[in-house]
Formats: structure tokens, C-alpha cells, sequence
């Protein structure tokens, strides 16, 4: 179970801090707990442009991979920390990360009263129709008197507080676990069952099941995932092992919510092109994971040519690329004769033929840019912002190379 403990503080000294380092240790085995400094946090701004939101994009990317979020607050005039404020309304501003997320409050302060007041205000901030949280009812973690509360070595002391922290702390992860099963089960059904289990879908080419449609795109080699028409991610191929790990809880995100900050205008740049009819498929290699891959990104669009979103296929092709260079294409499957034994034969030239267009990578009106379109001809590599990764907006010229430990495998930007 994985649980991310907010510090509800900027300040560089903070028992409340202390309190998560120790319930981070005290439940290791019940519990991940990651503690989160919101000092990383800009100040919240309606106004703070995009490309500096990248830190405030990760702790979403934290909060969403979450089973489950703690705050913990002092009191500060009888209220929450305007940092802590601050990190809530990142996460609740024209975001739903915070929606349904099961999520407990504890808090230190020096007073004999704790800081039950900012944690009064703290869970009517958390049950606000913008955070919409599952907050844990009831079990209150008070910890007053906090220089005598703990040890020199940050151990939580005194005997009653400890208690009721794991008394509390112990129905918290209940509460998780409850919203798991329920989640777990809805999961399951729809896996194991589609919603109409006897439908056919009847195609120009054939009929398949639901049950059938569900399996293809679990087994077919690569990985698909689905932005519609009003650029929102809603669809991704349940495949295991995949490149771009995905989570049902971007489903619904826009655009701009599920890629780095960063990547947002070149992301919206490919996507327009193909809004706009411009172009109909971006195709680009790149090194993944510390192999071999190949992206495309296509337009997807009904009959009549209506643009209704952009479909990413995504795959390792080292496999592929074994088998040539292991010569599994030395025969030419219609005459059964060897590449070799003809050396006047244009093998080279078929070699190097786009499958799609049928043109030659060698053709003289090769594009510029290094896009391959349907009807067009492929061209050699160059740094042009339209050759973007639609999911992680890197160029090429910031693509992951294997041998680069440095590089950010999200967005194959160097973290120098």
C-alpha cells in the first residue's frame, strides 16, 4: 500500500515533519509512506505559467499513484499554513487528483490544544466540492506539547498520543482497503465481463464479440492509447509490460493534465496538425527503457474524414530488428531465391520502400521535417518540433539513450 504524507509546512525546523518521518518508520510494515515537502511547491497562481508547473505536474503524478493521502498541519493563528493552503489549491484547481482519494489528517503543534483548529479547517477544505476527498471520519491525531512529546531521535513519546496514532492509523488503512476492494471489484467485472456479454459489433469485414474486441487489444503486439476530439485522454490498451504506463485515474484528464508541463505545447501542436488536416500520422524511433522502440501517432477519423481524436501505437521493435539483422529477409518468399545470388537484383531498393506509401526513403522531394504522412515520402532525421513524442512532447534531439543514466526516460530530457 502506498500512501504519500504531505509536510504541511515551508519551515526548515517542524514537528510535524518529525511525526511523518516517525509514522513513515513505526508502519513500515503496513505501509509505503513517501513524505512530500510542499517548499517545492511554487506559490499558487492562477497566473503561473505552464512551463513552470513541472513540479506541481509530479506531485499530481504522485497523488493520482497514491493508495491513500495524510496532511499533516500545525496551527498558525488558528488555521492551516498559507504553504499548505497554497499545495491544496495546486491540487484542486481545474484538477480532479484529490476527488475520491481516501485521505486522513494528523498535525503537531506546541500548545496544549495541538492543532485541532487548523485540523477542523483543514477537513473542511478536504470535503469541499472542489477537493472532494474520502476523508477519513473521526480519529483525530492530536499531539500538543510537542518538545516534550518526543525524543531527541524523533520518537513519538508519550504513550497515549502513540496509542491513539496507531489506533488511528490502523482504521486509516482499513479505510483504504475498503475503497480497494469496492474499486477492485468494478475492475474485475468489467475485465472479465463486458458490459453486454453476448454484442456483436457487425464490420465491413467480419463480426467480433465485445469479449473478443477486449482481447485483440490485449494481445496485439504494441500498445494503443486514445486522446479524443476535445483532447482528453480516454482510452489506453489494457497491455502488460507496457512503455507509457498509464492509470485509470488520467482517464478524463485533458491534455494538459497528463503530460509534463513542458511537453503541453508540443503535444497540442502534433494534435492540432491533425485537427487541422495537416497531417494524418507522425512517426518516430526513439530509444525506451533501454531499447528499441517505435511510436506513431495517427489521426483518427470517421468516414467522411471528421477529425475524432489522435491514436498512439507504441512497441519495442528490437525483436524485429534481431531478426534482420539475423537475415530472417536473405529469401525473397516469391521466387525462393537468395538476395544474395543476384547481384544485380534491387533488393536494396525494396529494403528501404515506405509499407504504407510504396515511395523509396531515397525519393528527392523527401520531406523536411521527419514525419512520415500517409501519401507522403519519409525523410532523414532533423530536429523539428513536429517530430514530438505526443505522449511525453520530447524532440528528438532530447530522445533517451541507453547509455545516457541521466536522461529523463518521461520526457528524454537530460536532468543536466
Amino acid at each position: 500500500m502506498k500512501i504519500l504524507a504531505l509536510v504541511g509546512t515551508n519551515a526548515k525546523f517542524s514537528y510535524n515533519r518529525i511525526l511523518l518521518k516517525y509514522m513513515k518508520k513505526h508502519f513500515r510494515q503496513m505501509a509505503d509512506i513517501e513524505i512530500y515537502e510542499i517548499n517545492q511547491l511554487p506559490p499558487f497562481s492562477v497566473d503561473t505559467p505552464l512551463s513552470e508547473q513541472t513540479v506541481v505536474w509530479k506531485l499530481k503524478q504522485k497523488v493520482k499513484a497514491a493508495d491513500g493521502i495524510i496532511f499533516s498541519t500545525p496551527e498558525y493563528d488558528h488555521g492551516i499554513p498559507a504553504a499548505l493552503k497554497s499545495a491544496v489549491e495546486w491540487l484542486s484547481y481545474q484538477t480532479n487528483v484529490l476527488s475520491n482519494k481516501p485521505t486522513m489528517v494528523v498535525g503537531v503543534s506546541y500548545g496544549r490544544q495541538a492543532s485541532a483548529r487548523s485540523q477542523v479547517q483543514m477537513r473542511q477544505i478536504l470535503i469541499s466540492p472542489d477537493c472532494n476527498t474520502n476523508l477519513l471520519p473521526g480519529n483525530e491525531v492530536l499531539i500538543g506539547n510537542a518538545s516534550h512529546s518526543f525524543s531527541k531521535d524523533g520518537r513519538l513519546i508519550n504513550p497515549e498520543m502513540r496509542d491513539n496514532l496507531e489506533e488511528c492509523f490502523t482504521h486509516f488503512v482499513e479505510y483504504i482497503q475498503i475503497f480497494e476492494k469496492v474499486n477492485k471489484e468494478g475492475l474485475e467485472m468489467s475485465v472479465k465481463q463486458p458490459t453486454i456479454s453476448e454484442a456483436y459489433i457487425n464490420f465491413p469485414t467480419g463480426r467480433l464479440t465485445l469479449k473478443e474486441v477486449q482481447q485483440i487489444f490485449s494481445t496485439i503486439p504494441f500498445e494503443l492509447d486514445l486522446i479524443d476530439s476535445t483532447d482528453h485522454f480516454v482510452w489506453y490498451s489494457d497491455k502488460p509490460n507496457r512503455e507509457h504506463v498509464r492509470n485509470v485515474a488520467s482517464l478524463g484528464e485533458t491534455v494538459q493534465e497528463c503530460h509534463p508541463p513542458l511537453a503541453v505545447p508540443t503535444v497540442m501542436k502534433i494534435i492540432n496538425s491533425f485537427r487541422n488536416g495537416e497531417k494524418d500520422v507522425v512517426t518516430r524511433p526513439l530509444w525506451m527503457n533501454g531499447h528499441r522502440s517505435l511510436i506513431q501517432y495517427y489521426a483518427l477519423r470517421d468516414v467522411n474524414g471528421h477529425y475524432l481524436g489522435t491514436i498512439e501505437f507504441t512497441g519495442s521493435v528490437e525483436y524485429i530488428l534481431n531478426l534482420f539483422e539475423n537475415g530472417a529477409w536473405s529469401t525473397d518468399g516469391n521466387t525462393g531465391a537468395s538476395k544474395h545470388e543476384d547481384a544485380n537484383d534491387n533488393s536494396v531498393e525494396v529494403d528501404s520502400v515506405d509499407a504504407s506509401t510504396g515511395t523509396s526513403e531515397s525519393s528527392d522531394d523527401a520531406n523536411a521535417d521527419n514525419v512520415s504522412e500517409v501519401g507522403a515520402t519519409p525523410a532523414p532525421a532533423v530536429n523539428d518540433d513536429a517530430d514530438t513524442d505526443a505522449t511525453t512532447g520530447a524532440s528528438d534531439a532530447g530522445s533517451v539513450d541507453a547509455n545516457n543514466e541521466e536522461a529523463d526516460a518521461t520526457t528524454g530530457a537530460s536532468e543536466n
